[in-house]
């Protein structure tokens, strides 16, 4: 049964780490948030959406976005829930959206999406639209907010078959010790002792490289993999790189506008249902980028890639059946 709904989480915290300070990322204010809210509530508005659930934040963008719509017909509700302003309210809105909206539209970078998915159940995935905001991001496209809105709109259609215009995406899963967690697109294993700025920025702090997907056009670590050896989108196979000071060194674009070196030892692919064990003395733990997880002694962890992963709307295609559907004519 269809909900009429879709759901909006935007991080007002994305697009702003510390690669604007020690690269030359983008800076992705709050103001452009809100202009792409706007841009999507507006398409909504006019497409005839019955409602919108909203994660609250601490910029207030959803209500900002919809101040400057004249004639706003969507009901706006905001998730009934206690922000605590971390990533944490993100996997929170993610869960409480789930059943409740036809589609949710994460406005946000790899870290912004990986919280999401957290939040959704893998087994009845409500399917995401991903609008990037930074350049240093392979999970969420950059796409224009009305396109995006189009796309997750025709989820609301009851004559749309969401099989086929959805991705089944891959992820990887690690575990040690007796917990576990995942990344979307990367995991770094660094000799950073401390999570620190979370951001991964020195080349020579890093020991291992997992992907999901590797391709040399992307940035950061899945650009490494992908100029030596290049995982697609929809591959069942991840890339992984171990790094060895006596190794092959290979150039690489690690943040935007920043080129580095690194030396390589071992590199190749990896199959679902095949973990890698890797073994970090000291240091920590990067998932998609960010530094999560301290190790202060010798500690085996599992990577796991799995193809089973959250649903995407394929943009594109969406549109397309739309269109053969007659959906845009009225």
């Amino acid at each position: 049964m269809k909900k009429h709904s879709i759901g909006i989480i935007a991080n007002p915290q994305s697009g702003r780490d510390i690669r604007r300070l020690v690269a030359h990322a983008s800076v992705f204010d709050n103001e452009e948030k809100v202009n792409i809210v706007e841009r999507l509530l507006a398409t909504w508005n006019t497409m005839g959406l019955s409602s919108v659930l909203f994660m609250p934040d601490s910029y207030n963008i959803v209500y900002r976005a919809a101040e400057r719509i004249r004639n706003l017909r969507v009901n706006l509700e905001q998730l009934d829930m206690k922000p605590l302003f971390t990533d944490k309210d993100t996997l929170m809105a993610a869960s409480l959206m789930q059943g409740n909206v036809d589609a949710i539209v994460v406005i946000g970078g790899d870290g912004t999406n990986r919280a999401a998915i957290k939040g959704l159940n893998p087994k009845d995935s409500t399917p995401i639209v991903s609008i990037s905001t930074g350049t240093n991001n392979v999970f969420p496209s950059m796409v224009e907010a009305t396109i995006a809105a189009l796309a997750a709109w025709t989820m609301t259609s009851e004559i749309i078959d969401q099989k086929q215009v959805t991705n089944q995406e891959k992820f990887l899963k690690i575990s040690w010790d007796g917990n576990e967690d995942i990344a979307l697109i990367d995991i770094a294993f660094t000799k950073e002792r401390f999570v620190g700025s979370r951001a991964v920025w020195d080349p020579k702090s890093i020991s291992a490289v997992f992907c999901s997907r590797a391709r040399p056009e992307n940035v950061g670590f899945s650009s490494l993999l992908g100029f030596l050896c290049p995982s697609n989108q929809y591959d069942p196979y991840g890339s992984y790189a171990i790094l060895d000071s006596s190794g092959e060194s290979i150039l690489f674009p690690m943040a935007p506008g920043k080129i580095e070196r690194v030396q390589v030892g071992e590199y190749g692919h990896f199959e679902e249902n095949k973990p890698f064990t890797f073994v970090l003395r000291d240091g920590t733990v990067a998932l998609d980028g960010e530094r999560e997880i301290e190790v202060f002694r010798p500690t085996e962890f599992a990577i796991e890639l799995s193809c089973q992963g959250p649903l995407t709307v394929n943009v594109p295609k969406a549109l397309e059946l739309g269109v053969e559907e007659g959906l845009f004519k009225n």
